[in-house]
C-alpha cells in the first residue's frame, strides 16, 4: 500500500522546513550511514539545496517517503549533475548519514540511477590553467592584477583544506573547520578563555548556530573561504578594490586606495568593517575595523568582539594562484595578536554562478 497524499505533503512539509540553509554537521551524522533503494517522487533543483524525495517500498508493500538533501546547485553542477540528472519515476540507490533527530531523512553522498548513472557530491578537483608558468597579469602601471583580466572569465576558488589558524599550529580540521580532535582547539589560536569556550562549544554542536546558516553575510576573513569563490573587481581610475561574494547574498566589499584615513568616531559596526589599502610593492596590504559581532570571521567558529582589527595582504605570485595573509588583532577575543594563511585558486574560463542563500530560490536553467 503507497504512502498517502496527505502523509506525502505533510512529509514534503516537515522535510523541506528542515531543509532551510543550516549546518549539514549538525543536521545529519556521519557515524550512521544508511543506504536507500526506492523510485523518486519529487525532484527540487533548488538554492540553497537541492532535495529528492524517494519512495522506499518494504517488504510487505508498504512505502514510506525519504527526504534526500544533497548540497546547493552551484555545487553539484560543479560534480557533473544538472537539472534533468534525475526524474520522477527513477528507480535509485541513494547513500549518506541519517538525520540526527530520527526522522526520515538523508545527506545524499551518492545517488545511483538503475540504469548505472552515478551522481556525487564530490566534485572533480577545480579546474586549472594549463599555463603552470604563466606570469602575473599587471596593469599598466606595474600592479598586479588580482581579478580577470579583459577578454577572459574566471574566479577565485578556495583550495581544500586551506584554513584559518595561527601559522605554525599543527592541527587538522575539514573544509567547513571543525576540528579532527577538539582537544586542539587551544592551538588554533590564542584565545581569551572564554572566546576558547565559546570556540569549543560552536565546535561541540557541529557549527549549529552558524550565521551564515541563516544567509547572514561572511565577514571578515571568511569571505575568502566561501565555497562559492569571489570575484575581484579594480577600479584604479577610481582608487578603490571591490570583492565580490559568489555565495550568500552576493555581498560585497569595499576597499578604499586613495589614502583616506579610517574615521573610528563615524564608523557604524558592518560584517565587513571599514577597509583602506595600500600597495606594498606587488602586495595589497588593507587594513580593516569597524566590525559587528554577528559573523564568525572565519570558519569553524573563530570568535570576535567589535575590537577587531585586521591587517591584511594580497598577492598573486602567479597566474593561478591568490595568497590571502592576515594578522588577527582583538584583544577582546585574544591575548595577542596573531597571524594565518588562507590560498586560492584561479578556476578559469568559468563565471560566479548565480547562488543566493533563500529557501527555494530557483533558476530556469534545467
Amino acid at each position: 500500500m503507497r504512502i498517502s497524499l496527505l502523509s506525502f505533503a505533510l512529509l514534503v512539509i516537515t522535510v523541506s522546513q528542515s531543509f532551510a540553509h543550516h549546518s549539514m554537521a549538525a543536521q545529519y551524522d556521519d557515524k550512521k550511514p544508511t543506504t536507500l533503494k526506492g523510485v523518486v517522487t519529487k525532484f527540487d533543483w533548488t538554492n540553497p539545496h537541492v532535495f529528492v524525495f524517494v519512495d522506499v517500498t518494504a517488504t510487505n508493500g508498504e512505502a514510506t517517503t525519504w527526504g534526500v538533501e544533497f548540497p546547493s546547485r552551484v555545487e553539484l553542477k560543479r560534480a557533473g549533475w544538472t537539472g534533468d540528472s534525475i526524474h520522477i519515476g527513477d528507480a535509485v540507490t541513494v547513500e549518506g548519514p541519517l538525520a540526527r533527530d530520527g526522522s526520515k531523512q538523508i545527506a545524499g553522498k551518492l545517488l545511483t540511477v538503475s540504469n548505472g548513472k552515478k551522481l556525487s557530491t564530490t566534485p572533480p578537483p577545480a579546474p586549472r590553467s594549463n599555463q603552470a608558468s604563466k606570469p602575473t597579469p599587471r596593469w599598466p602601471d606595474g600592479h598586479p592584477r588580482l581579478g580577470f583580466v579583459p577578454g577572459e572569465t574566471g574566479y577565485w576558488a578556495s583550495v581544500p583544506g586551506s584554513n584559518l589558524f595561527e601559522t605554525g599550529a599543527n592541527v587538522r580540521m575539514n573544509s567547513d573547520g571543525l576540528l579532527s580532535n577538539i582537544a586542539d582547539a587551544g592551538k588554533v589560536a590564542p584565545f581569551q578563555p572564554w572566546a576558547k569556550g565559546l570556540y569549543e562549544y560552536r565546535q561541540r554542536t557541529l557549527l549549529k548556530d552558524d550565521p551564515m546558516a541563516s544567509c547572514l553575510p561572511p565577514g571578515g576573513s571568511r569571505q575568502f573561504q566561501t565555497p562559492n569563490g569571489i570575484q575581484i573587481l579594480e577600479q584604479p581610475e577610481r582608487q578603490r578594490v571591490f570583492v565580490m561574494s559568489g555565495g550568500g547574498n552576493h555581498n560585497w566589499r569595499l576597499i578604499h586606495l586613495d589614502g583616506r584615513a579610517h574615521q573610528p568616531d563615524d564608523l557604524v559596526p558592518t560584517y565587513y568593517g571599514d577597509s583602506v589599502g595600500k600597495w606594498d610593492g606587488d602586495t595589497l596590504v588593507i587594513d580593516t575595523l569597524g566590525f559587528n559581532e554577528r559573523f564568525w570571521f572565519a570558519n569553524g567558529g573563530l570568535p570576535n568582539t567589535e575590537n577587531l582589527h585586521l591587517t591584511e595582504r594580497l598577492s598573486r605570485p602567479d597566474f593561478n594562484t591568490l595568497k590571502y595573509e592576515v594578522t588577527v588583532n582583538d584583544p577582546g577575543a585574544y591575548t595577542r595578536p596573531w597571524s594565518g594563511s588562507l590560498t586560492l585558486q584561479w578556476v578559469p574560463n568559468q563565471e560566479i554562478e548565480e547562488y543566493f542563500c533563500d529557501e527555494y530560490n530557483r533558476d530556469q536553467e534545467r
